[in-house]
């Protein structure tokens, strides 16, 4: 079941600690929430927007220490954007996704297309009104990768069948993955949700047909070589069909 009063706590303590800060503008609830689709494994995912001198250092630590205050902290980890926490009473699913954004960034995940709608926790000004999608230039990066899958899709496919013919397993399923089923998920995308073509499989069963998407599992689940030899046909012919018919839109 969702622990809807921990996911709460943890919202109000982060909101509470944040709020009062003047370089912290605006704050809300992202991810499954946006969607209204939470349920016992989705992470809270708490984002921000602030100042752009506002140091993230800083809020951070201030955020920790409301975190602290519900739960002990267990582990974090920093990537590229965002902060995530794994929390002692969070259970084994529950990771608090921390992001904050400066106000001038270009894209801050306030587009409906690509993120849904909100879950608002303050705002201090019109800081959450929606921003429209810049069709513009999602659409030249769209037409990049699709540039650029023209050639390096067919290309890319003889990683899988030499790791095939060597009996290389391990080998054989990454290069499967990597050059040819998320490359097929960036076309299925572009047909599908153009939106969110570069979301990759994330939200693949919400953003493609239900028969499409049974069609990228069976290819996903493989279970020897001979069955992967069999699917990246099926999934190179695909493909194939895809980048033909994505040309003459």
């Amino acid at each position: 079941m969702i622990d809807q009063s921990l996911r709460c706590r943890i919202s109000d303590a982060v909101t509470q600690a944040l709020r009062p800060l003047p370089t912290v503008f605006a704050g809300w609830e992202g991810g499954s929430a946006a969607f209204g689709a939470v349920d016992a494994y989705s992470d809270i995912d708490l984002e921000y927007l602030v100042a752009d001198h506002a140091s993230f250092d800083d809020l951070y630590a201030c955020a920790e220490r409301a975190l602290e205050a519900v739960s002990p902290i267990t582990a974090s980890h920093t990537p590229l954007k965002g902060r995530y926490y794994k929390l002692k009473d969070g259970g084994d699913f529950l990771l608090v996704d921390l992001i904050f954004f400066r106000a001038g960034d270009p894209d801050c995940d306030l587009d409906i297309e690509r993120h849904g709608e909100r879950v608002p926790l303050f705002d201090k000004g019109t800081w959450l009104r929606p921003r429209p999608l810049d069709e513009r230039a999602l659409a030249v990066q769209r037409d990049r990768r699709y540039r650029e899958l023209q050639t390096w899709f067919p290309m890319s496919q003889v990683f899988v069948r030499k790791a095939i013919l060597r009996g290389q397993h391990v080998e054989a399923v990454n290069a499967f993955w990597a050059c040819t089923l998320k490359p097929l998920a960036d076309l299925l995308r572009m047909r599908y949700c153009p939106a969110r073509w570069d979301f990759g499989v994330r939200y693949l069963d919400r953003d493609l047909p239900p028969l499409v998407y049974d069609q990228v599992r069976d290819l996903a689940l493989v279970s020897d070589l001979g069955d992967l030899e069999v699917k990246l046909a099926r999934a190179t012919a695909w493909g194939a069909t895809l980048l033909r018919e994505l040309e003459s839109e």
